[in-house]
């Protein structure tokens, strides 16, 4: 995701591709802890929240069902400032683990003229798995391109509601004409009539820690930006603060350093090849504005 250094968001769970591959032959800086865990499945147990929505007088079995979120909340730090090997060493003698590495590729889609990135939303498929990242209500915070709080939704059927709602659709004209077809088709026939398309794509190989029960990531992007991320999870919103306190407390325990001049991946990847999506965000207030450069023609809309 795109953030800038105290960036603090929330969404549904850890970047987590279903079955990724295991590490290639590569000279990222994650390739030095290959040999720990030759192949990953980061699939993990989701902590459910239950939506706003829900009725307090519901049992936390029926909220279970019904919610279709967590919360974790994330801090990005600079990958240059500490070396894998480094940090491995570092989480390892104060306790920590060694988790392994994961690759998975990311392809966000929106309209040509980035209705969806106007709206701080964010639709993607990693690895296969559709997930969409929607502002949480209420929450006025923002870093980088995208809410410092929110939440992260998984699953075709889920995101065809979300793509729904953010862009005005009428769901009978959506999910609704589609009845029979799995949700999958009924996605992408909606995308198909509301014009979403890819803009973005990339691949991340993510050298994954823990410590003090919280993960470490450190992503290295195939189109040449890195940067770690240190992110906890929590099941209600009340416990964001303590959350963000155990991240600043892990970081400072590694000697992380906070962003500065650059973002996250997707951030960076805008900023370098999406012009209409830059321009957008920019005039909304989600990305501070840079001097002019003649960027590449990677993205659609662009």
């Amino acid at each position: 995701g795109m953030a800038s250094a105290h960036v603090a968001r929330c969404r549904l769970a850890l970047a987590r591709p279903r079955d990724a591959p295991g590490p290639r032959a590569s000279t990222s800086p994650a390739a030095s802890i290959s040999r720990d865990a030759p192949r990953v499945r980061s699939r993990r147990a989701v902590v459910m929240a239950t939506p706003a929505s829900s009725s307090d007088a519901k049992t936390d079995e029926e909220n279970d069902k019904a919610a279709s979120f967590a919360i974790e909340v994330e801090r990005k730090y600079d990958a240059s400032s500490v070396s894998v090997e480094t940090l491995r060493e570092t989480v390892e003698s104060l306790g920590g683990v060694t988790k392994g590495v994961v690759t998975f590729t990311d392809v966000y889609y929106d309209t040509p003229d980035a209705a969806l990135a106007a709206r701080d939303t964010w639709l993607r498929a990693r690895s296969g798995a559709w997930e969409i990242k929607v502002p949480l209500r209420g929450d006025e915070r923002r870093s980088g391109g995208e809410r410092s709080v929110f939440r992260e939704v998984e699953g075709a059927g889920p995101c065809l509601r979300e793509l729904n709602t953010a862009l005005g659709a009428d769901p009978e004209d959506g999910s609704g004409s589609h009845a029979g077809t799995d949700d999958e088709a009924a996605l992408a026939a909606t995308m198909t009539a509301l014009g979403v398309v890819p803009f973005a794509e990339f691949t991340t190989r993510r050298a994954k820690f823990e410590l003090d029960g919280a993960s470490v990531d450190v992503d290295a992007a195939s189109f040449g930006h890195a940067v770690c991320e240190v992110e906890v999870l929590c099941a209600y919103a009340s416990q964001v603060p303590d959350a963000e306190a155990k991240i600043a407390y892990v970081a400072q325990r590694l000697g992380l350093t906070p962003l500065t001049d650059s973002g996250g991946k997707l951030e960076t990847f805008i900023r370098r090849n999406c012009p209409t999506h830059l321009r957008v965000l920019v005039e909304a207030g989600y990305l501070k504005p840079e001097p002019a450069r003649a960027p590449a023609s990677k993205c659609a809309g662009g």
